[in-house]
Formats: C-alpha cells, sequence, structure tokens
C-alpha cells in the first residue's frame, strides 16, 4: 500500500475532496490526514489559538470519515505553518508522497514542501497566484518562524511603554497647570 500525507489547507468540501483523491489514487491507500491551524491575525497577537486548533481537529474528522472508503486513515490538527505541519506528520509517518488540497495554498506551497524529498501533488486547481513578498513575510512572522519576531517583541513594548510615559508626563504637567 501506498503511504500518502494528505494536507488540507483551508475549507474544502469533503465530498469534492473524496472525489478527487479518489482520481489521484489508483489503488487503497494509507493516508495520515493533517489538517494546519488557521489563526487569524488577531488571535495570533492574543495567543488564542485554541479555537482555531479545534477547527482544525473537526476538519481532520470531517476527512478521516468522508476518505473512510480510500484506505486506512488516521489524522491530526497540525501546526499553524503547513509545512511545519507536514514535517512534524512525517516524524511518525513514512509517506510516499505529499498531496496539498485545499485552496487556501498558496502557489509556493508545493516548491516548500519538495525540500523533504517526496513527490507533492496538488487536488483541485491551484490558486491564480500566490501572495507577494510581504504576505509571505507577515504570515512567517505570525506563525512565529520569523527571526524578528523578538526584535518586534522587544521593540513593541518600548515603544508601548515610551509612549504610556509621555502621556503620563503630559497628564502630570496639566494638573500642575491648572492647579498652580
Amino acid at each position: 500500500m501506498r503511504n500518502v500525507l494528505l494536507l488540507l489547507v483551508g475549507d474544502d468540501a469533503p465530498l469534492r475532496l473524496r472525489d478527487e483523491l479518489a482520481a489521484h489514487l489508483d489503488a487503497p491507500a494509507r493516508i495520515r490526514v493533517v489538517a494546519p491551524a488557521q489563526v487569524r491575525t488577531l488571535d495570533w497577537l492574543a495567543t488564542a489559538d485554541d479555537a482555531a486548533q479545534r477547527q482544525a481537529e473537526v476538519r481532520v474528522l470531517e476527512a478521516e470519515w468522508t476518505l473512510a472508503e480510500e484506505g486506512e486513515i488516521a489524522g491530526a490538527a497540525g501546526d499553524v505553518d503547513p509545512v511545519q505541519a507536514a514535517e512534524d506528520a512525517l516524524r511518525t509517518f513514512a509517506a510516499d508522497e505529499i498531496v496539498v488540497a485545499g485552496a487556501a495554498a498558496d502557489a509556493g506551497l508545493e516548491a516548500r514542501l519538495r525540500r523533504f524529498g517526496l513527490p507533492v501533488a496538488r487536488l483541485g486547481s491551484p490558486p491564480e497566484q500566490g501572495p507577494g513578498f510581504a504576505a509571505r513575510s507577515f504570515r512567517s512572522f505570525t506563525a512565529g518562524r520569523s527571526e524578528a519576531v523578538p526584535f518586534a517583541a522587544f521593540v513593541g513594548v518600548n515603544v508601548a511603554l515610551a509612549l504610556l510615559g509621555v502621556l503620563l508626563s503630559a497628564l502630570v504637567a496639566l494638573i500642575v497647570w491648572l492647579f498652580f
């Protein structure tokens, strides 16, 4: 049996997923379904990614149930970064191929997944145009994969404290001016 790592990036309809995967596979396979959590920026800033993790788990369960006839199915929710989610899954699952499903997968994801030395296929049509440099940089920053995260946090906290100090100084100066 062939081992297939199915990376669900986004919220695709499970029935369409089953049809596309059945057309891609020529025989039953062992399929490991991984759904990266989709954390919104505000949730990432508030470190409130529990809801996104639960939604990813629900997507995995839907896929497992829908793909039950295609072979042996197992799955789990993954990291926010699809490449990191695939790397985590490959530590315990010896895949022969990585299959990417979902409209939320950017055009460069397949190239980044090829670093694992496995063939990478996409179900459905690829997105028309991938995100630009700024969007990719912001996504890696919010996923915590950028080296700039500690520096940005340090600068952000210091700027906020400086603004708070200026505001409090202005308030004290106003009180002194009004009463003396």
